[in-house]
């Protein structure tokens, strides 16, 4: 082989090795940047490129210390970041500040409970606050959505109050909290027990409505599991269900009727 491109083969794999080392940083961006010490070698710097989310950055990198500015990539506050931080071989840089990263969202739910008047209150701890909350009750052996609340939809960002419709006998909630950029945040479970006679159905047949003798949620399901109907109410017009066998949730019971 010619001797020239024996040498110019070791010299870029030399030149690869070099340029070849990174590591990297992830977690979730709260507001700051991070700061990198970037040791001298020779005649330039350990640091060759950075990358965030796989878009490089424009940080510079030909000095013994830099900042990566996330503001400059458009990362807004609760986006999660990966950083990649590529150097040479004979070195390492270093990060200084790497906890201003969260691991995960730091949001807390806490103070959760029932009221007396029938509603469910929560505060909340942030640094931030944009997203969707969403309460569900454990009903029918399954987690059903009660209700959703955006963020704005109250004057304070911190304390929230909905109003529920529990069943007699134990009740259990939980609130999820999902931020834009698919963070999620579970609260522990809230137990609440309503006292007071147990809801039945006061008509043994069904024709064209079903009634209950007291206001509560309620799901009809066909004989192939589709969800025919639902809702939180004390009648349930049924004149338009073809005739058929039937499955009813509602409080904290299932059974089955038969539309004639």
């Amino acid at each position: 082989m010619n001797t020239k491109i024996i040498i110019f083969i070791i010299c870029q794999l030399i030149s690869f090795s070099i340029f070849a080392q990174e590591f990297s940083i992830d977690g979730i961006y709260c507001g700051k940047n991070l700061f990198v010490l970037n040791p001298s070698v020779g005649e330039g710097f350990c640091v060759t490129e950075v990358r965030v989310n796989g878009i490089k950055t424009h940080d510079e990198v030909n000095s013994n210390s830099f900042e990566i500015d996330f503001s400059l990539m458009n990362i807004e506050k609760g986006m999660n970041v990966h950083v990649q931080i590529f150097h040479k071989t004979n070195c390492k840089p270093s990060i200084i500040n790497p906890e201003i990263l969260q691991k995960k969202p730091n949001l807390s739910i806490i103070n959760a409970k029932v009221n007396r008047k029938g509603f469910l209150t929560w505060e909340v701890q942030s640094n931030f606050l944009e997203g969707l909350f969403v309460v569900e009750q454990f009903r029918w052996q399954k987690w059903v959505k009660v209700a959703e609340i955006k963020t704005e939809d109250t004057v304070n960002l911190r304390n929230y109050a909905l109003e529920v419709s529990p069943n007699t006998a134990q009740n259990i909630f939980r609130i999820k909290f999902k931020d834009k950029h698919g963070n999620e945040t579970i609260s522990k479970e809230i137990k609440y027990t309503l006292p007071g006679k147990e809801i039945i159905i006061v008509n043994e047949k069904v024709k064209n409505r079903i009634v209950f003798t007291s206001v509560t949620m309620y799901e009809i399901i066909d004989e192939t599991g589709n969800l025919i109907q639902n809702g939180n109410d004390k009648y349930i017009d049924t004149s338009a269900l073809p005739k058929g066998k039937y499955f009813i949730n509602y409080d904290n019971k299932t059974e089955s009727f038969t539309k004639k």
